[in-house]
């Protein structure tokens, strides 16, 4: 009887042993061990929760400001540290196109030290690409020390929204590929923007086809502005006359000047010529009219509210005048847009007062010739690409005067490849571009 009971005894003690269930304290060291190595888990793999705010703000400055939205909605914390002043200092919202129901979402985030927004519409959208006032209105409260303000690819009506309702901080105002409408056709949408902006070093109109040769006499009273862009501006065609008054009074700071793809020609460049503060000047002929003869200029009646409508001056000088209705521009966009030596071997130079030689005949006045004085140009860069008419002349004219000159671009134009050679050798330090290289 003994014996039975010790070997069932010891069959129970063997199969407790054989048991699949661990001891206590074989659960104690897995436990830990489990710990250990959940802890180095953490340590190799954080959560985005464990830095502090100081780490997380170094982070988010890596991020564009969408991301930054969509971050602000995961958390209180997230939100705390993505709404942080430092973050939305300047503010660029292109990465892709924003609607106007979007777009009362995005201006909530900027702050009272955000120097710089950069926003871009779709023009695609009828009914969600005009501007309104109240976007203006919000922009001018909240940031109120904006220096940059860049908007491209959205209507405006220019009836409801007059320059004067752009912030008066910006130094520099880009409308690249915007579309105005309701313009006042005896008035420059730009008028008095030289009292309301008189802090504007930078003003970017590229692709704007409603831009008028006229405005030249008001932007040109800019007492800052160093950069005008006008480049693809296709109403830019015989403005001869608001040129030459443009640059006779004005422009007297102006160093950056883009004139590609429009339609001046010589005698419009020309008139800059006597612009002595001018370092980089870009002319391109416009693609869409390489190989195509000009259309010829159709005549067009005068209409009889033209006589009605006044021209207005401000101390003395032109401020505003008509544009006529109907007017066809596309008949002067191309007429007369080709560059030539002529205006190129004018830059850097002033033509002298010219003194009378015969005034006897009557209604007829002769005079002496242009007198032209190089003053040491500061011209540093000239693009003039695609111009049939410039020849080795320019070379010639540039290696001698321009001075100060560090990069030309000639591709597309008539010089040759030995007097780019001889170029080269005179002026070793000027970085050239050409057809043949």
């Amino acid at each position: 009887m003994q014996k039975t009971l010790c070997k069932k005894k010891m069959k129970m003690k063997r199969s407790r042993s054989l048991s699949p269930k661990a001891s206590s304290s074989e659960e104690d060291m897995k436990r830990i061990k489990f710990e250990e190595d959940k802890r180095e888990d953490d340590i190799i793999y954080p959560h985005i929760l464990d830095f502090s705010d100081d780490v997380l703000l170094n982070i988010f400055k890596f991020l564009n400001p969408k991301d930054l939205m969509a971050i602000s909605l995961s958390c209180q914390r997230l939100a705390r540290v993505a709404q942080d002043m430092t973050l939305w200092r300047r503010v660029d919202f292109r990465a892709s196109p924003i609607l106007l129901n979007d777009l009362k979402e995005y201006i909530r985030f900027l702050q009272p030290m955000t120097t710089s927004l950069a926003i871009r519409g779709n023009l695609f959208y009828e009914n969600d690409a005009e501007l309104s006032p109240c976007f203006f209105n919000s922009i001018k409260t909240t940031c109120t020390d904006l220096k940059e303000l860049i908007i491209e690819e959205y209507r405006i009506n220019g009836d409801k929204i007059q320059i004067t309702d752009f912030p008066r901080t910006i130094e520099k105002l880009s409308l690249e590929g915007c579309k105005m409408g309701y313009l006042r056709s005896n008035k420059s949408y730009f008028f008095k923007m030289n009292f309301h902006m008189p802090n504007l070093t930078c003003l970017i109109l590229s692709n704007c086809q409603w831009f008028t040769p006229h405005s030249l006499l008001v932007i040109s009273k800019m007492p800052k502005l160093k950069e005008l862009r006008l480049n693809s501006c296709h109403r830019l065609g015989e403005c001869v006359a608001y040129t030459s008054l443009a640059t006779r009074f004005g422009f007297k700071t102006l160093e950056i000047l883009d004139l590609r793809d429009t339609a001046l020609g010589d005698s419009e460049v020309g008139c800059f010529s006597c612009t002595k503060t001018l370092t980089h000047l870009y002319l391109e002929f416009p693609s869409s009219s390489r190989n195509t003869e000009p259309p010829e200029p159709e005549p067009r009646p005068l209409q009889r509210d033209a006589f009605n409508q006044l021209p207005v001056y401000e101390d003395e000088n032109l401020a505003q005048f008509l544009v006529e209705d109907g007017f066809r521009w596309e008949s002067y966009m191309f007429g007369r847009c080709l560059i030539t030596d002529r205006v190129i071997c004018a830059l850097g130079s002033d033509t002298c007062d010219r003194r009378i030689i015969n005034n006897s005949a009557e209604g007829v006045i002769v005079v002496e010739e242009d007198k032209r004085i190089f003053n040491k140009p500061l011209l540093k860069t000239l693009v003039v690409r695609n111009y049939p008419h410039v020849t080795n002349s320019s070379l010639m004219h540039l290696a001698l005067n321009a001075s100060s000159l560090e990069h030309l671009d000639v591709s597309g134009t008539s010089v040759t490849r030995q007097a780019v050679e001889t170029f080269k050798s005179q002026r070793p330090n000027v970085q050239i571009i050409t057809s043949f290289d």
